[in-house]
């Protein structure tokens, strides 16, 4: 027997049997919430993603509103608006402009603020 096989079993030896068979305090020790601050923005179609120019969308770390143009998705015959749907910090692209994106592909993650 290895010295960590020797260790692991007498840390096993010590943790105490539940006589009563259930477990009751699981509530105790998992998370009830998870709260995560980031949200994506993902391509409304399926095309070539083209981010929108620096006077318009703003630098990573800067904030970007609701309904904010982020860039578009360029499909036969046109292009369509990519906006952001919450407003937060401009935590960085996901996707290359002049990338062939697919609907509903993350191209942006922003950290939401309360």
């Amino acid at each position: 027997m290895s010295a960590l096989e020797t260790d692991l079993d007498r840390r096993l030896r010590a943790v105490p049997a539940d006589p009563a068979g259930d477990l009751a305090d699981i509530s105790d020790i998992c998370a009830e919430e998870v709260h995560v601050p980031e949200r994506l923005i993902a391509a409304p179609t399926a095309g070539v993603f083209r981010a929108a120019p620096p006077e318009v969308v703003t630098a990573e770390g800067e904030i970007v509103h609701t309904g904010q143009i982020m860039g578009s998705i360029e499909v036969t015959g046109g292009a369509v608006a990519v906006t952001s749907a919450h407003t937060g910090f401009l935590m960085g692209l996901l996707a290359v402009p002049g990338e062939r994106v697919r609907a509903e592909q993350p191209l942006a993650w922003v950290r939401v603020v309360a």
